[in-house]
């Protein structure tokens, strides 16, 4: 199914409330943090154990998976399960702050020779220091690396299409050059030959300055190149799909925060306990995007923005379009967290829903061409291989059908129950095979 490059809406940005302030001092440690472990990682740390900033709290049980770290110092209090922002249960390592008013910041070590890293070292380096892709997958940096190992072209992904969400430009307008240097550290571990940095065609002044720093560094093998500002191009699928059709696995796109992270890594030997968030949305006193250690509470970040002007009617991970709804304030930071949302009523406008008019405004709009009109149909009455064959796996889940839908039906929370169900099906049809 190919993509159309000028399939997408045009949405209201709402970037310039966390814009005005963009310095990236990183001053804000909350009292308390529950560091999510990851499925396959096990606890070194236990309860009344005392543990500094960027100390290792869990090892991995498999090659593919990463150590865990602590994003403040303080005791550990308690390890259990909890509920995380996808809605899933996951155990986390609570780590509560030590009383002194102010800790001095960590400083960590340069590595010596840090840009003739070795491949092998540097698969190692990213493993060992927990480094995970900054996107709702948080797939491991050095499973990723491995799993692509025939891409000839690395995409610097530095696109935010969703409204609101600003920290991947911030962080570019803030530390262009360390950004670049994680690219190339990046692009020799995959053995690619071209280094592609993608931005919004509105974003100028992100542009300019990449192209700025390539030129002052003599790189031939890189570039800066525009995708439309329509939403979702900008998404990692889509830019595979545009930029490589019929081709995509010669291409593998990451982060910009996570080529950040691997640069922080191999240069400085800092583990991956913290990340970038945008805080925002017409609620929050203070919108901004603001470094936070994982395990942050979505209540602490709402905090350290100053809290709420007034109760927000919706409270949402990343974006609004293709984000996730939050019932539970106490919910952590985790890798996958761009951005927390606190939207007003008037912004959310949830109106009833109304049955299908079979209108195809939905497929109209949608960047991968399947049908979603016609998996949400096949979720509702349970025929899960009418879902399959009408695109469910394919959808990108980025909520445009839902966008533009008239009767209101939440389709993207129908495609992704289309999407389990299917995996409960396929599940059963085997077993049943084998039984």
């Amino acid at each position: 199914m190919a993509a159309s490059k000028s399939v997408g809406i045009r949405l209201e940005r709402k970037k310039d409330a966390s814009l005005l302030n963009w310095n990236l001092k990183k001053t804000y440690s909350p009292e308390k943090v529950r560091v999510p472990l990851r499925c396959g990682s096990r606890p070194c740390v236990r309860a009344g154990e005392h543990v500094q900033t960027g100390q290792k709290i869990a090892e991995p049980d498999r090659p593919e998976e990463v150590t865990v770290y602590a994003g403040i110092a303080g005791t550990v209090t308690e390890i259990a399960s909890i509920p995380d922002p996808t809605g899933a249960t996951i155990t986390a390592v609570t780590v509560q702050g030590r009383a002194e008013p102010k800790s001095a910041p960590v400083v960590w070590e340069v590595r010596k020779g840090w840009e003739q890293i070795s491949a092998g070292e540097f698969m190692m380096t990213c493993q060992h220091l927990g480094l995970v892709t900054t996107d709702l997958s948080s797939e491991p940096v050095h499973a990723k690396v491995k799993k692509n190992a025939a891409a000839r072209t690395l995409i610097v992904n530095c696109c935010e299409p969703e409204p609101y969400i600003t920290c991947e430009q911030v962080l570019l307008l803030s530390h262009p050059v360390e950004i670049l240097k994680g690219a190339e550290l990046l692009r020799k571990a995959l053995g690619a030959e071209k280094i592609l940095f993608a931005f919004e065609e509105c974003n100028f002044e992100v542009g300019e300055l990449i192209k700025s720093k390539i030129f002052f560094l003599k790189w031939d093998h890189a570039e800066a190149r525009a995708v439309p500002a329509l939403y979702p191009q900008g998404l990692e699928k889509l830019l595979l799909q545009n930029w490589f059709p019929g081709k995509e696995d010669q291409a593998v796109a990451f982060p910009a925060s996570t080529v950040f992270a691997i640069y922080e890594a191999v240069a400085h030997q800092k583990p991956f306990y913290e990340r970038i968030v945008t805080v925002g949305g017409e609620c929050v006193v203070e919108p901004r995007s603001l470094w936070l250690p994982l395990g942050t509470s979505f209540r602490d970040a709402l905090h350290a923005c100053k809290g709420v002007m007034r109760e927000p009617d919706k409270m949402v991970m990343n974006g609004p379009m293709a984000g996730i709804a939050q019932a539970d304030m106490n919910v952590p930071v985790t890798a996958g967290t761009a951005a927390v949302l606190a939207l007003p009523k008037e912004i959310v406008k949830e109106d009833p829903e109304e049955p299908c008019l079979r209108c195809n405004l939905c497929v109209d709009k949608c960047p991968v061409g399947i049908s979603p009109v016609m998996i949400t149909l096949a979720a509702d009455h349970g025929e899960f291989g009418i879902a399959a064959i009408s695109g469910a796996e394919a959808c990108i889940e980025c909520g445009n059908c839902g966008y533009v839908c008239p009767s209101k039906r939440p389709m993207l929370k129908k495609i992704r129950a289309a999407k389990e169900g299917l995996k409960t099906h396929r599940i059963r049809e085997t077993a049943a095979r084998h039984g």
